[in-house]
């Protein structure tokens, strides 16, 4: 998508601007609760139980939002606060073995000027078009309604939730003029961290893998997972060390207790319907926008029992996993297993003739496990997601399509996906394909397989459907015109081997074939 567009540069995208975790974290007779929103991170209280889940809402019913009166901290409490920040800072760097090079600037800006910074970026053309992009392949892949509003729910979100943030731009760490001092310590913990990260690392480059080539019409992977995975790490850090500074008083540390790791993951899922706008987002949104929080930690306290702080914060940055893969199995990050990225063959004769590119990149592990968790549950997402070895996608545009309206995404039935995945086995390539051939009817509004095809194609009101296993490798075509489809079906099928991250011949099945005797998993 980190769908967030490319199919995993949506991921990336928002993460930039509004991600989201929530930590319940508890030990013993200390508890703290801590809220942290796409580098805005808000409250922590200690000394009590965590509260008991709320019931969810029906999915078309939004709680009646209840305001609190909200109140400014005094010029006493806003001094106190920044005086802290160097007290906390040693803390940091104490923690994660990270020197400071440079003091780090502090800023205390209020609800309206945050949200102005945040809204700013936003609107800024590039980032407008990656967003209606992101918009139109999650759609497509049917990760989010067709009615959705992307910009509206990130605008909604962050007016809910935005607390604090660390510019790596200014070098400046924005407190907040409307959060007690109290519940920004803990947040200043998790910010410095990024402030270190960024004096020994460079931050903002590090975390964009490189300059990044933002053309539609490319075929390969991109940078989308390796982006993902290295968000993974910097949030995973940072809720590390909070986490180690609310259990100061106890003279514990999450090296000491790895298991703590886990009850945050487990508290942050059960909580993170607190607030209605993030309890009624799509499944996708809401898991995106706590994965690098969750699952960050999880894999820094891997390295953590592992390899100890060194491996864990200095290891990490200067030897970063490659996919969100090494960040859900870290195994396969400490054993050296990399997926080599995707790159599609030339089909700039097939196509590239009817279509202009509208978006393309990567579809990694965390988003097949999201696809098969939404369509197919939990189980089969847990265990057929570990067998993911590679994926990329291309989404175009008919070149005779109407332009969209400004500010909108382009329509669904202009639009063509070609979709490539790698997997472990031709067995599980097969259960993806099977799993990805019952969701169609929950995707379109009309279902029907095509006779001469049955099993392997369908019609539907946005155009053809194809799925298709070739070995280890499953391709799927939706909305390209049937000349098109079968221009690319034979090139892509036949193309020789070019490299490890290239495609090798492999004989090809259809869905008749054997091994669907063994999904009934899957009804």
């Amino acid at each position: 998508m980190n769908m967030v567009s490319r199919f995993d540069k949506p991921a990336r995208r928002l993460w930039t601007l509004l991600v989201l975790a929530l930590a319940v974290v508890s030990s013993n007779s200390s508890a703290a609760q801590t809220r942290d929103r796409a580098g805005f991170v808000s409250a922590s209280q200690s000394g009590q139980q965590p509260p008991a889940p709320k019931p969810k809402p029906p999915q078309d019913q939004k709680p009646p939002a209840v305001k609190e009166p909200e109140t400014k901290i005094t010029p006493e409490q806003a001094q106190e606060l920044f005086r802290s920040v160097d007290e906390i800072l040693d803390f940091v760097s104490k923690d994660t073995k990270l020197p400071i090079k440079n003091p780090v600037k502090r800023e205390l800006t209020g609800r309206e000027q945050v949200r102005k910074f945040v809204l700013t970026h936003m609107d800024e053309d590039r980032d407008a078009q990656r967003l209606e992009r992101s918009e139109a392949s999650m759609k497509k892949f049917g990760l989010l309604p067709q009615d959705f509003d992307l910009r509206k729910f990130m605008v909604d979100l962050l007016e809910d939730q935005v607390a604090g943030f660390y510019d790596p731009k200014t070098k400046t760490v924005y407190l907040l003029d409307w959060v007690a001092p109290e519940a920004q310590r803990p947040v200043l913990a998790h910010e410095l961290t990024h402030a270190l990260q960024d004096q020994n690392f460079g931050l903002d480059q590090w975390l964009k893998v490189r300059d990044e080539n933002d053309d539609p019409d490319k075929l390969d992977a991109g940078p989308d997972e390796e982006q993902a995975a290295r968000q993974a790490v910097s949030e995973g850090q940072g809720m590390a060390v909070m986490m180690d500074y609310v259990l100061q008083p106890s003279g514990q540390t999450l090296a000491d207790m790895p298991s703590m790791g886990e009850v945050f993951r487990q508290n942050t899922l059960e909580h993170a319907d607190d607030s209605p706008i993030f309890a009624n987002a799509p499944m996708y949104l809401r898991e995106m926008v706590i994965f690098p929080y969750t699952y960050g930690l999880s894999f820094l306290t891997d390295l953590l029992t592992r390899g100890g702080k060194e491996m864990a914060f200095t290891g990490a940055f200067k030897n970063p996993p490659h996919d969100t893969r090494e960040i859900m199995q870290p195994d396969s990050y400490l054993d050296g297993q990399h997926v080599a990225p995707m790159r599609l063959p030339n089909l700039s004769g097939s196509l590239k003739k009817n279509y202009v590119g509208y978006d393309s990149g990567a579809v990694g592990e965390f988003d097949v496990y999201i696809l098969l968790k939404q369509y197919s549950g939990p189980d089969l997402a847990e265990k057929l997601s570990q067998t993911w070895r590679g994926g990329v996608y291309y989404l175009g545009r008919k070149k005779d399509a109407k332009p969209a309206k400004p500010g909108a995404p382009a329509s669904q039935d202009d639009l063509g996906l070609l979709y490539v995945s790698n997997w472990a086995t031709p067995e599980d390539a097969g259960y993806f394909a099977k799993a990805y051939s019952l969701w169609l009817p929950r995707k379109y509004k009309s279902v029907k397989p095509v006779p001469e095809e049955k099993g392997r194609a369908w019609t539907t009101e946005q155009g053809r459907v194809s799925i298709e296993v070739a070995g280890s490798r499953v391709l799927v075509m939706e909305g390209l015109d049937a000349a098109t489809a079968a221009a690319v079906r034979a090139k892509v099928l036949s193309s020789p081997s070019v490299s490890a991250s290239g495609w090798m011949p492999l004989p090809t099945h259809d869905l008749a074939s054997p091994v669907w005797a063994t999904l009934g998993i899957l009804h």
